[in-house]
């Protein structure tokens, strides 16, 4: 609970902000307001404290005004960073209701902004990099504002707001300084690959590859020309130009054997043979995937194994549905192979006596279903510690185990009724 001295020393600065705006008047002048729940000596005491207050309608001294400017902007960092934020903002309005036009205003809307879009107040950080961009025109930092108020739209979702703000970066930098020219040329590279990738997370496509195509011709500092490359594999494949995408994937990958985005990139290769109906290209791809091991040098570990699984599973999955269970054999076979663990291994293994099963295999089948039950050269399994979607694994494997069983059992029995009297 707040104390009520507390609650007391709210209450009056409330009365001064309601009687004097932004801090716009003279405590000097101040008559305490007609309230008789505010305590009038804390009202002189704020009233005497060491705010500098000016009158709203005369002009300051600019040096003057400076030096409150900044006082209120310290002021009110240091409230934010206590958690007031209420008050932080009290202070920064105080700071520009100075009624003196100063550069220094410009420090507390671009220190107002970062403070709000750090803090997730996106709308309230836009609002004010906006109205940084409209009083001063003609600032430094515009681009840098630009692009940031960019950023903040595109979180919001407002991609047209955003790109339309990417395109002012490209403006506003046409006309920057000698001394500036260098930094923005960056910036204004990364306005356009925020515009391409705007377009991508639109779906469109199409648009966001012209755009990607045309950065890709510029002079690019290797790791930049890496992520537009990257990209353009990427929307190719999203395109459905796969025979352009497989030139293009096998030249990144070439290109740059280390880099982090290679194991999603051979999932695209492989994906990419399918659909042009490159069967043995696309098998060869998915057991080289599968039969490499990940480089620590290029990454997360984890994420390398998501895509060489995924990559696995779904071109043998594909070609199980398409009846051809050779091939899908051989990769299921190369996914048992590359990881031990059972939440990897023994799914394959399930589908690896499927396969068996389909070629006419059942003596196979049934040693890959033993598998599960009971891995060789392990401990017993202690279900106990296994999750459910193994244990339906196990489960599954039983009944394909007694199964095959049966049926041998059936054969046998109805060779014997075969078999002729003597």
């Amino acid at each position: 609970m707040m104390s009520n001295q507390f609650l007391n020393t709210i209450a009056v600065i409330a009365a001064l902000l309601a009687a004097y705006p932004l801090f716009g008047s003279s405590p000097d002048h101040a008559s305490p307001p007609e309230d008789e729940d505010v305590d009038l000596e804390a009202f002189d005491a704020l009233r005497d404290a060491s705010l500098i207050l000016v009158e709203p309608a005369k002009e300051m001294d600019p040096e003057l005004a400076t030096e409150q400017v900044l006082r209120f902007l310290d002021a009110g960092v240091t409230e934010w960073k206590g958690g007031d934020v209420e008050f932080a903002e009290r202070y920064f309005a105080a700071a520009l209701g100075i009624p003196t036009d100063v550069p220094e205003k410009e420090v507390v809307l671009a220190k107002m902004a970062r403070l709000y879009n750090e803090a997730g107040m996106f709308p309230k950080a836009a609002a004010v990099y906006e109205r940084l961009a409209m009083e001063f025109p003609d600032s430094r930092r515009l681009p840098e504002v630009y692009m940031e108020v960019g950023d903040i739209y595109r979180k919001m979702g407002a991609s047209e707001l955003a790109i339309s703000k990417y395109y002012m970066v490209l403006n506003v930098s046409l006309n920057v300084s000698f001394d500036q020219l260098e930094k923005y040329r960056e910036l204004s590279l990364d306005a356009r690959i925020a515009i391409a990738e705007t377009h991508k997370e639109r779906e469109e496509y199409q648009e966001s590859f012209r755009l990607y195509e045309s950065i890709f011709r510029v002079d690019l500092k290797p790791v930049q020309r890496l992520r537009v490359h990257y990209r353009m594999c990427y929307l190719l494949y999203e395109l459905g130009s796969f025979q352009q995408a497989v030139s293009q994937l096998k030249l990144f990958l070439e290109e740059y054997p280390e880099s982090p985005h290679n194991p999603e990139l051979r999932y695209l290769l492989a994906k990419s043979y399918e659909q042009l109906n490159r069967k043995p290209d696309a098998l060869r791809e998915v057991v080289s995937i599968l039969q490499s091991q990940a480089n620590v040098k290029i990454g997360d570990r984890g994420e390398a194994d998501y895509w060489k699984q995924r990559t696995g599973n779904e071109l043998a999955n594909e070609f199980y549905a398409k009846g051809d269970f050779r091939s899908a054999l051989t990769i299921y076979q190369s996914l048992a192979r590359y990881n031990g663990s059972p939440s990897w291994r023994w799914p394959a293994i399930h589908q690896i006596g499927l396969c068996f099963e389909r070629l006419g295999l059942p003596e196979k089948a049934k040693l890959a279903y033993k598998e599960i039950l009971d891995p060789e050269g392990s401990d017993p399994i202690d279900e106990s510690t296994l999750g459910q979607d193994l244990l339906a694994l196990r489960q599954m494997a039983k009944w394909r185990l007694e199964h095959l069983s049966w049926e041998d059992d059936l054969l046998a029995r109805l060779q014997v009724l075969k078999t002729p009297k003597r």
